[in-house]
């Protein structure tokens, strides 16, 4: 690559910055209602998992796009949490403990957000 091509570039860069900047401003603006889904999780409110889940998947994707590593990782891992209590039959009901591990993964990956920088 020569310095031409890095020259020709940089609009691109600077756009995906952008982008990667939006995303961030988005996602932090999104962290109230993540913030809540949490809690009625923690307060054994399962009946939002899908909300959960489809507010997480968003992120995961998103966040694996724009090389946010560490959001990527700790959405996924609230994705695939909530996708298995999703499956829980519905005459059992969600174990406590799983709803507390989805809770801790929920509570990295806020901080994760907060954390991120572009």
């Amino acid at each position: 690559m020569t310095t031409d091509d890095l020259d020709n570039n940089v609009p691109l860069l600077d756009k995906l910055a952008e982008i990667r900047e939006r995303f961030l401003l988005r996602t932090r603006g999104e962290l109230p209602r993540l913030c809540a889904l949490l809690e009625g999780m923690q307060a054994g409110d399962s009946m939002e998992l899908a909300q959960l889940q489809i507010l997480v998947h968003r992120i995961h994707g998103s966040a694996a796009t724009f090389d946010f590593a560490a959001i990527s990782g700790s959405a996924g891992r609230v994705e695939h949490l909530a996708g298995v209590l999703l499956g829980t039959s519905a005459a059992s009901a969600v174990e406590e403990h799983d709803l507390r591990c989805l809770v801790e993964c929920g509570r990295r990956l806020v901080q994760e957000i907060g954390a991120a920088t572009t």
